[in-house]
């Protein structure tokens, strides 16, 4: 088969795949709400250029992300399809992008297709390549960035380490700074580590850097000659410095925290992926190369104060490589043990998903019986074990890929939609919200953005967020929703004003004790939110 074909079969593939059910799955709170509401309020404005989140500047993130978003919604409209579209074509990108670096590599269409195969189906891959989040298309510029650099270092090939500069504005353009800091350390100290001068003055050529500079300042640019100091302070200052040096969620700020997540976010390939960075170990270049990359961001991602899933996403790429790298081997030693590098953590991985049957009535949520996905999860661990036992250890990577799609197809329709449901206001469209609206406590981005409506936050004047998460008073810069404080709202009650109170489940109990709860009548529940209307 030809390579273009290759790539395009895969690339089909891959999107189909990762496109299933996304039109079922909401827009949840607290984070993709704030992208999608932003994108959309950039379609309304006719303002491309500088993000804006109920009419207020945002300087969370760069661009990126959000042209995608509202080129979407500029074709498909606002629906749930057009929020999670850039992610899958993303997802199918990175997908395509990791089977051609394999074969141009290894020559190996087998070889190719598994890094492929292993990229889509590993845990947080798929999760995040649905997602409506910064971090798929950061995945995809980053891997391009480093796979490019990697070819143009060690084979002298100039346009190479220029496409690489090309695909790093990319990623600046999409998370910030981080997207030339890291992948240019981790080439720096690859080239220092393998001693060779050659590579380090390969690595800037003037051409790269013109493209570069001229891609990034194209906004960066912008933004700073229309806001001045304020993009720098919000942008740099607290987006970038603060999230690195003050916890936002203290309670993760452990220094072990990757190392537990990282294997967790690889399942079901977490076995071959480890086995290939520690056993494999040698002095060559893609091997070095890829232990540096993997390595180098998990230590980077633990030494910064905030934590999230999703910061070390990108050590997935070198590790899936040396896992489809220790798989090959596998085959050439025809070792029957270590297979079981590859067996043990797929059949936790089936476990895993298996043992939701038995949370289905405890969810607070809908939940479907899962009894045939128990079933086909159970009927796919004996078909791998047997193609173990019977030594048919070419059937064992297609059995686990097959184990893996299925599941999470599965999962999509009976777990993911109703918990995106959940975890979203979306059901608010349907409720009766007469007057303004206002959240107690929690705010919902998710209501103004499904609803085209104005939401305000409120609570107690006791209320402290950050003394409740425990985290620094700095964060109360994070939040940009319209507030009003609670004698205003009291006195709204007072005077019988139309308005209705939205009370997250979370915060039912708080409600009770507070004060506007005597004042106000409880209309029932919509979804995980209980409405309240003042009192007659």
């Amino acid at each position: 088969m030809k390579q273009s074909s290759l790539l395009t079969l895969v690339f089909a593939a891959t999107f189909l795949f990762l496109a299933a059910g996304i039109s079922t799955l909401a827009v949840t709170d607290p984070v993709e709400s704030n992208y999608a509401l932003t994108a959309l309020e950039m379609v309304r404005s006719g303002n491309w250029i500088s993000p804006q989140i109920y009419g207020t500047d945002w300087y969370d993130k760069p661009i990126f992300l959000y042209w995608l978003l509202s080129l979407s919604y500029s074709i498909f409209g606002a629906t749930d399809f057009a929020s999670r579209l850039p992610a899958v074509l993303f997802g199918a990108m990175s997908c395509t992008l990791a089977a051609w670096f394999a074969l141009r590599q290894t020559g190996r269409t087998a070889t190719a297709l598994l890094f492929s195969a292993m990229t889509a189906t590993s845990l947080i891959f798929w999760l995040i390549s649905r997602s409506v989040i910064t971090d798929q298309p950061l995945y995809f510029f980053s891997g391009a960035t480093l796979f490019f650099a990697y070819i143009g270092l060690t084979e002298a090939k100039k346009n190479y380490v220029i496409a690489a500069y090309v695909m790093t504005a990319g990623a600046v353009l999409t998370k910030g700074p981080v997207g030339l800091v890291l992948p240019g350390l981790f080439l720096l100290i690859f080239a220092l580590v393998q001693q060779k001068a050659a590579y380090a003055k390969r690595l800037f050529p003037p051409v790269g850097i013109i493209l570069f500079l001229l891609l990034c300042l194209s906004w960066y640019g912008s933004m700073y000659s229309i806001h001045g100091k304020d993009f720098i302070d919000g942008f740099l200052g607290f987006n970038n410095v603060t999230r690195a040096t003050v916890s936002e969620h203290p309670e993760y700020d452990v220094w072990y925290y990757y190392l537990v997540l990282v294997p967790v976010s690889l399942l079901p390939w977490t076995g071959p992926c480890l086995y290939g960075l520690w056993k494999r170990r040698r002095h060559d270049d893609t091997y070095v190369f890829m232990a540096i990359w993997a390595v180098g961001t998990i230590l980077c991602y633990s030494l910064a104060a905030t934590k999230y899933p999703t910061y070390a996403y990108i050590a997935n790429w070198p590790l899936l490589y040396l896992g489809a790298w220790a798989i090959d081997s596998f085959h050439e030693r025809d070792s029957h043990r270590l297979w079981l590098t590859v067996i043990i953590p797929t059949l936790l991985f089936g476990l895993l998903f298996a043992s939701l049957t038995f949370f289905t009535d405890k969810a607070p949520f809908p939940v479907d019986s899962l009894t045939i996905l128990t079933v086909f999860i159970a009927v796919m661990a004996v078909l791998i074990l047997i193609a173990w036992w019977q030594k048919a250890y070419i059937a064992l990577p297609i059995l686990i890929t097959a184990l893996t799609a299925v599941t999470y197809l599965m999962v999509t329709f009976q777990v993911l939609t109703p918990f995106y449901q959940y975890r979203s206001a979306k059901n608010l469209i349907t409720a009766n919200i007469s007057g303004q609206a206002y959240f107690f406590e929690e705010y919902r981005t998710s209501y103004p953005y499904y609803t085209g409506k104005t939401a305000i936050w409120t609570a107690p004047a006791s209320y402290d967020e950050n003394a409740r998460l425990k985290r620094d008073e700095v964060w109360s810069k994070k939040h940009l929703y319209p507030t009003e404080e609670e004698a205003s709202v009291i006195n709204r009650l007072k005077t019988h004003q139309a308005l209705t109170i939205i009370v997250p489940k979370s915060r039912y109990r708080d409600y009770l004790a507070s004060d506007f709860f005597p004042l106000t009548h409880e209309m029932g529940q919509v979804g995980s939110y209980y409405i309240f209307t003042p009192a007659p």
